[in-house]
């Protein structure tokens, strides 16, 4: 299944939410049908707004893990060329089959701000919302696709890689991972 991303998706306003007056996180609770990778431990997450002057960003704040969250965007907000197919097996999993809207179909990506010049994403394991059923999971793509684990937010495209002189892949035909 493909899914694409575009800066028409989806807001995260639908699932967004406040604290409730006890510190909690308010919004829809995501059930995760398999954890983000190296976070067994949670299965529930609510996103939540960073405030205005960090959107379109926000943060997937663990309902399970007190502590745990991460910054996250709607790919097609940074990159408009994000086109990606969905593994069978998750299509299964989240029920992708059921959905007849495709704008009910969520992606959201990982920011990761610590420990580089600046802000970048994982393209090569986006999360995948079911936003009907609101089930979610973080979806590791096939290699041959061309996205990268630390796209710099600022790249500019979905295919940008460090090793070529253009910051693009190179020569790679990633036209099987959209169609």
């Amino acid at each position: 299944m493909a899914v694409e991303t575009s800066p028409n998706s989806p807001s995260l306003e639908e699932h967004a939410g406040t604290e409730h007056a006890d510190g909690a996180p308010g919004g829809t609770v995501l059930s995760f049908v398999r954890p983000i990778v190296a976070f067994e431990r949670s299965r529930r997450y609510v996103v939540r707004p960073l405030g205005p002057h960090y959107e379109p960003f926000a943060s997937l704040v663990s309902l399970d893990v007190p502590g745990l969250n991460f910054v996250v965007v709607p790919p097609g907000l940074v990159f408009a060329d994000y086109v990606y197919i969905v593994p069978e097996r998750d299509v299964v999993e989240l029920r992708l089959g059921e959905v007849a809207d495709p704008s009910e179909i969520q992606t959201l990506v990982i920011v990761r701000r610590r420990d580089v010049p600046s802000p970048v994403v994982n393209l090569r394991a986006p999360i995948v919302i079911n936003r009907t059923l609101h089930l979610a999971s973080q979806v590791v793509l096939e290699d041959d696709c061309g996205f990268g684990f630390m796209v710099p937010v600022d790249a500019g495209s979905a295919r940008w890689t460090p090793e070529s002189p253009d910051g693009h892949a190179d020569g790679k035909d990633s036209s099987s991972c959209s169609s």
